[in-house]
């Protein structure tokens, strides 16, 4: 198993781990409807556009796996919004299905919080939709606090995430 650095050429990869884990993870949680909808294609133009973005503080990582190529990702970089002390935010952490509860998501993570502290973007903040039992499980797991909760829109649902801090 490999962590590393994305690179372009994994931008078809990491949009099909994107939009798999989404239609799995979210399943009965989501609109179906919209779930049906995701399009890898345009999940990686949206990925290529991170990697060739001269935006330095915002970071992918994948897993590879020797057999399987890439199997999961994390993405990271500045908080997209104001939230107190937090400068960093865990934006996404996506394994495929056969490849989860193996200890992979938690080395992502160290890796997105080695490249936040670098960057003097540290400490971070991740939001969890709350139905997400598994990832919210998961983040209280590897050290992050709740400490708060919005509610967003996603296809045409409301729904509540929570965030979790990491100090």
């Amino acid at each position: 198993m490999i962590i590393r650095k994305a690179e372009l050429t994994d931008a078809q990869s990491i949009a099909e781990v994107n939009v798999g884990t989404w239609k799995s993870a979210y399943k009965g949680i989501l609109d179906d409807e919209y779930l049906d909808n995701l399009s890898c294609e345009q999940r990686e133009q949206a990925i290529k556009n991170i990697i060739n973005s001269s935006d330095d503080k915002r970071f992918i990582f994948v897993a590879e796996d020797s057999a399987s190529g890439v199997i999961g990702f994390a993405s990271c970089g500045k908080a997209r919004e104001s939230n107190g002390s937090f400068k960093g935010e865990l934006y996404s952490v996506y394994i495929v299905k056969t490849f989860q509860n193996i200890g992979i998501g938690k080395l992502l993570c160290n890796c997105a919080i080695e490249k936040l502290k670098e960057n003097n973007l540290f400490p971070m903040i991740i939001w969890v939709l709350e139905k997400n039992a598994h990832a919210c499980k998961f983040y209280e797991l590897i050290g992050g606090r709740r400490i708060g909760e919005r509610h967003i829109h996603i296809g045409y649902g409301e729904y509540k995430e929570l965030a979790y801090g990491f100090m």
